[in-house]
């Protein structure tokens, strides 16, 4: 079982997802902001981290996720994103390969499918061991 902090501003967003994290057999802390995360995690540090990109207009999400990537590289990040025609998760993951435009590891649009939520999270997690 792993500690995973979700950090989304839309309470059934943040409501449906801990509810398919936890049951997959995970802990689930919630954050509502960018600060609220980076607080949330000085209390009890996650195994990984599932965040959204955009707080209130902002691409604030983004911004915490080069600060968790900078504080800790080894912590995996999924971002969650309301890609579109013009900006799918496919063309980000192929504009960031390197990671230094967005440091995380997997892109997930939204509203994303339980299984593949699930999937993800324990992919990476095997991965970071």
């Amino acid at each position: 079982m792993a500690h995973i902090l979700l950090v989304d501003d839309d309470p059934a967003v943040s409501a449906r997802e801990a509810r398919t994290i936890e049951g997959a057999g995970h802990t689930v802390s919630l954050a509502d902001s960018p600060a609220a995360a980076v607080e949330a995690m000085k209390v009890c540090p996650p195994d990984l981290v599932v965040l959204e990109a955009i707080f209130a207009g902002k691409f604030t999400g983004v911004a915490l996720a080069r600060r968790l990537a900078e504080t800790d590289p080894d912590l995996p990040l999924i971002m969650l994103t309301r890609a579109d025609e013009r900006l799918t998760t496919e063309q980000l993951d192929l504009e960031d390969r390197d990671g230094g435009w967005i440091p995380v590891d997997r892109y997930l649009a939204k509203p994303v499918m339980r299984e593949v939520l699930t999937a993800e999270i324990q992919r990476l997690l095997d991965e970071a061991g």
